[in-house]
């Protein structure tokens, strides 16, 4: 490969998928415009794991571009020196407040010596580090500078005022960098009608989630449990079983179940990819409340949740009741992709993405020849 694209994401399984395929449906946008394609360097951050998932996910890509997809391990140990781990979410700020500078430089020199000026642009979701290497182009779900600076003086969430406050300033600093911050409707503060723009380069895009596949295989009647971060919700287990219904779970069920038509609804932690899949599945999401040591972004995300009535928050309700607010949310669910769609012509945030980064880049590619 002449060029590289190097991506850059936050903590989680789902960052580092979505950004991958956001590169990859980058050169596929390059490649219709007679350019070439870029080798896709990903931070391997996570190990076997990423290995194993990154070869799951991928397999059709790797068949049809054959070494394009680069696992850096230099790179993940670098970017994983400031990712959140087991702490309390307010530990995990100072540690990467503290640290922000130092690794960044860090990931920065790296880069340069290892690719140099080969790298031609850098793809990322709400990243936490400024590479500071090649034009930058943000996918997220809400700005983070955003989420900490509304998170100041909410009783809820046990975070010290100055905690939040450097925070904030540490996400402008990435932020402003980007050549286009791209949001994803709905998402953290862009579901609200009144929601307004905080950069001039900032526009909303469809979900940059996950595009559910349809699973039409014939299953009991259930529920589906995306495990992964979600305590708070075992006292809904053993009514599932009372009502005569069947747990499904993530640890032994790829998540395209979730679109089975007897598939009744979606537990999971109000993180985006799992509120999205709800969404364009039609299967309202379970949501528990928020704990006070985790990630503010959850706290507004389950206010985004019940605002827009696409789930609910479960406050102790029994499952039956749980089970008939859920038609309503449905309801509601169709209604967005609906307007989604009207708004967009697509449901694929991913895909939209891409296109717009890439006919960007080949403007200003062409524009610096000039």
């Amino acid at each position: 490969m002449e060029k590289f694209i190097v991506t850059n994401f936050a903590y989680g399984t789902g960052p580092f998928v979505m950004t991958t395929k956001l590169a990859a449906a980058f050169n596929d946008e390059l490649e219709k415009a007679g350019q070439p394609r870029m080798g896709i360097i990903v931070p391997w951050v996570y190990g076997d794991k990423q290995k194993k998932i990154t070869a799951e996910e991928f397999s059709d890509h790797e068949e049809r571009h054959p070494g394009e997809l680069i696992l850096d391990q230099k790179l993940g140990d670098i970017v994983g020196k400031i990712f959140y781990g087991n702490s309390d979410f307010e530990t995990f700020l100072k540690k990467w407040t503290a640290l922000f500078k130092e690794v960044s430089r860090e990931a920065h020199a790296y880069l340069l010596q290892k690719y140099g000026s080969a790298i031609a642009i850098e793809l990322s979701r709400s990243p936490r580090l400024l590479y500071a290497v090649a034009p930058a182009y943000s996918t997220t779900f809400g700005h983070m500078s955003q989420i900490f600076n509304k998170s100041d003086g909410i009783a809820k969430i046990a975070i010290a005022p100055d905690v939040l406050k450097k925070a904030e300033e540490i996400s402008k600093c990435i932020e402003k960098e980007q050549l286009i911050n791209a949001v994803s409707y709905p998402g953290v503060f862009s579901y609200d009608n009144a929601y307004q723009a905080v950069y001039k380069n900032e526009i909303l895009v469809p979900p940059i989630g996950p595009m559910p596949k349809a699973d039409e295989r014939e299953i009991q009647p259930g529920i589906f449990i995306t495990k992964t971060g979600i305590p708070g919700l075992e006292r809904l287990y053993s009514q599932v079983k009372d009502l005569g219904l069947v747990i499904y779970s993530n640890e032994e069920y790829s998540p395209e179940l979730i679109t089975n038509k007897n598939i009744l609804l979606h537990f999971a932690r109000s993180g985006w990819a799992s509120v999205w899949r709800s969404l364009l599945t039609e299967k309202p999401i379970i949501t528990p409340e928020y704990d006070s040591g985790d990630d503010p972004e959850i706290y507004f995300n389950n206010q985004a949740i019940e605002k827009l009535g696409i789930g609910i928050v479960y406050r102790g309700e029994p499952l039956k009741k749980i089970l008939e607010k859920a038609e309503r949310a449905k309801e509601v669910c169709k209604q967005i992709k609906n307007e989604i769609l009207d708004r967009w012509g697509t449901l694929d945030g991913t895909q939209y993405c891409a296109k717009i980064f890439a006919k960007e880049f080949l403007k200003d590619s062409a524009a610096s020849f000039k």
